[in-house]
């Protein structure tokens, strides 16, 4: 995405980072550190690792739990809509749908950024 890096990092500076997938692994960790990403994260939270998968909540509390953030405070980025949006309810944090022009499935999130320089202007 333009401007990751950069935003990532002023992100970074106020709040603490988390990913949390549902892929595999060690595949999703090869593609943060081949991106460069990878130091930009505090936790990196995957299905496989964590025995759950997205909407299951539970994925998102123990990337909570690894962070020492409580859902309250805690807001999670996601492009799916439906998924993303289900098991930030669930897990009640908030939600911001990363909208990349794909249809939504169900319910339209409330907000919602088409770039990380949007985000980090709504956080």
């Amino acid at each position: 995405m333009p401007g990751c890096r950069p935003v990532l990092r002023a992100l970074g500076r106020r709040y603490r980072l988390g990913v949390v997938t549902n892929g595999i692994d060690h595949v999703q960790r090869s593609r943060l550190a081949a991106s460069g990403l990878a130091p930009l994260f505090e936790t990196v939270v995957t299905s496989q690792g964590s025995g759950f998968a997205k909407p299951d909540p539970r994925i998102l509390h123990v990337a909570l739990d690894a962070l020492g953030v409580a859902p309250r405070h805690a807001v999670y980025v996601g492009d799916d809509a439906a998924v993303d949006g289900a098991a930030a309810r669930a897990a009640g944090v908030r939600f911001v749908w990363m909208d990349r022009g794909d249809r939504v499935r169900g319910r339209r999130p409330r907000r919602r950024v088409s770039s990380l320089l949007e985000l980090e202007a709504l956080l």
